[in-house]
């Protein structure tokens, strides 16, 4: 936050008065390696600024045949020393092997660009990279404080222009000290991060190593925010309640049986004979006729009045006639005398015909059927409960707090359905009708008359006597009565109400480097939803982690304190 938080570090080499003798040992022991020979070669400056990341064998010059990282690296520094040719001791005064700029401890920055030494709060620093940014000579900036941002666009510390051979070595004292994104807000907001690294124009292979030391060493992301809850959803109502159905109709009765007719009346008796008697027979024969033939001939005449009164009128009348009768009668006679029998009985009248049955009474109506029971009620639905709050995630802008979402409400239960009365009872059924009385018998028909004498002397026979009446039918029989209706069903009793489904809790919002809804989450529709996590260390590409190298990490086996992805 100050500008001289910061110091340049570096050591320069073989810095003795210039013009005093340098000798082989004293080079070997500042530059290269006390247990390998050191050969002439191997003093030139290499610029290749991809010789810290490449050095196989037989590319760099080597004594002990050995790869090694050469010994002269690139710097504004050793500019004296050439890269050909030959190099005198001389030439070797003042060099470094790094390039260190340190922080110093208990001091914080904010959204701080290693490349251009400057943050938010530090316009500049007591320190420079004297060019040598992307020269290939070892450099560490050097993290004994604090870096901070407090939002998740910007990341706490930048590295966004070319570089070689860069170390960020974070090495926070006091403990607690170290880097810090921001949390993501509730609603899913993701988490920011604790380093952004780019190297534009660099190949891939040319990274930015990121160095802990100690478990101390933090490199805290910001957690991903949490996502609110999801309302519950209402219950449904009950259904089913219905009225009882009508009962049915009861039978009609069966109707009455017919009455049996009258039987026949018995014949008349037969008349007796008439007695026999003696006929005595005369007899005179007489012929004559007569014939009569007149003529007359009658004219009248009426002249009319010509208006004058009745009495005025005047007709007359002119009657002629003659008449002519002739006659002649003829007489003879003879007498005879026989026996004859009396008439023969008659025979005597046929009975009367019996009385028709009556007919059988119907049968009563059938009973009207109960009315059904009233309906029953439905339960009505339980209501949803209402989502609960997310968290925000922890980060540096969220320190301390509760990251953990609230509950939802719980729905509430559904009513019961309920009622239904029951079915009413069928009317009886109707009475049934007497039968109808038998008809009456007929009467009976009169006897024969007797049969004639055989002659006037006889006596002819006397008549028979009339038949009987027959006897009247008998009654049909009463109908029988009709069946009572049924009864009505009762009204059905409707379902209960399911009850609405709780709110389901706001997600916790995640703790350092973590996804919101992570850790105790338990709420969303997809289990571990939230806003994710921002990076520890983000590169570039489509997974963003081009461009950097972590050393002494947890994932390469360190101690570096690092939460969580890089």
């Amino acid at each position: 936050m100050a500008f001289g938080d910061w110091s340049e570090k570096t050591q320069q080499l073989l810095t003795g008065t210039p013009g005093t003798r340098i000798s082989y040992g004293e080079i070997r022991a500042a530059i290269g390696d006390t247990t390998a020979p050191l050969s002439a070669r191997e003093l030139h400056r290499v610029t290749d600024l991809d010789a810290p990341y490449d050095f196989a064998t037989g590319k760099y010059p080597s004594s002990s045949g050995s790869a090694h990282l050469p010994y002269v690296l690139d710097a504004t520094e050793n500019v004296g020393v050439g890269t050909t040719g030959a190099v005198s001791p001389q030439d070797l005064r003042g060099v470094i092997k790094e390039y260190i700029i340190e922080q110093a401890s208990s001091t914080q920055e904010e959204n701080f660009n290693a490349a251009t030494l400057s943050g938010a709060t530090t316009p500049s620093v007591d320190a420079s990279w004297n060019s040598n940014l992307n020269k290939n000579i070892t450099k560490y900036l050097r993290l004994k404080g604090r870096m901070i941002t407090a939002g998740v666009s910007t990341a706490a510390l930048i590295v966004d222009q070319p570089s070689s051979n860069l170390k960020v070595f974070v090495a926070n004292t006091p403990p607690g000290y170290g880097i810090y994104a921001a949390g993501g807000a509730a609603g899913g907001q993701p988490g920011g991060h604790a380093i952004d690294i780019d190297n534009p124009g660099a190949p891939l292979t040319r990274k930015v190593f990121v160095e802990c030391e100690g478990s101390d060493a933090r490199i805290y992301a910001g957690g991903g925010g949490g996502i609110d809850g999801i309302d519950g959803v209402d219950g449904i109502n009950g259904s089913g309640a219905a009225a009882g159905v009508k009962g049915s109709n009861g039978s009609g009765g069966s109707s009455g049986s017919n009455g049996q007719p009258g039987s026949a009346g018995s014949s008349g008796s037969n008349g007796a004979p008439g007695s026999p008697g003696q006929q005595r027979r005369a007899y005179q024969q007489r012929r004559g006729y007569q014939q009569r033939r007149g003529e007359r001939n009658r004219r009248n005449d009426r002249r009319p009045n010509g208006g004058w009164p009745r009495q005025r009128r005047a007709g007359w009348q002119n009657r002629q006639g003659y008449q002519q009768r002739q006659g002649q009668q003829q007489r003879s006679g003879a007498q005879a005398r026989t026996w004859c029998s009396g008439g023969a009985g008659g025979a005597g009248g046929a009975g009367g015909g019996g009385g028709a049955r009556g007919n059988g009474g119907s049968g009563g109506g059938g009973g009207t059927g109960g009315a059904g029971g009233a309906s029953g009620y439905n339960g009505v639905k339980g209501i949803k409960g209402v989502l609960g709050v997310a968290a925000p995630a922890r980060g540096w802008n969220y320190i301390t707090g509760n990251i953990t979402g609230q509950p939802g409400t719980p729905g509430t239960p559904g009513t019961p359905g309920g009622g239904g009365t029951p079915g009413q009872a069928g009317t009886p059924g109707g009475s049934g009708q007497p039968g109808t009385p038998g008809g009456s018998g007929g009467s009976g028909r009169g006897g024969q008359p007797g049969g004639a004498a055989g002659c006037s002397a006889g006596q002819p026979g006397q008549p028979g006597g009339s038949g009987q009446p027959g006897t009247p039918g008998t009654p049909g029989s009463r109908g029988a009565n009709g069946q009572p209706g049924q009864p009505g069903t009762p009204g059905i009793a409707g379902t209960p109400g399911t009850p609405g489904t709780s709110g389901r809790p706001g997600g916790s919002g995640g703790n350092w480097g973590l996804p919101g809804g992570s850790g105790s989450f338990v709420g969303q529709a997809v289990p571990g939803g939230g806003g994710p996590a921002g990076r520890a260390i983000k590169g570039t590409g489509p997974s963003s982690d081009r461009y950097y190298e972590v050393i002494n990490g947890p994932n390469e086996g360190g101690t570096g304190d690092i939460k969580v992805i890089y």
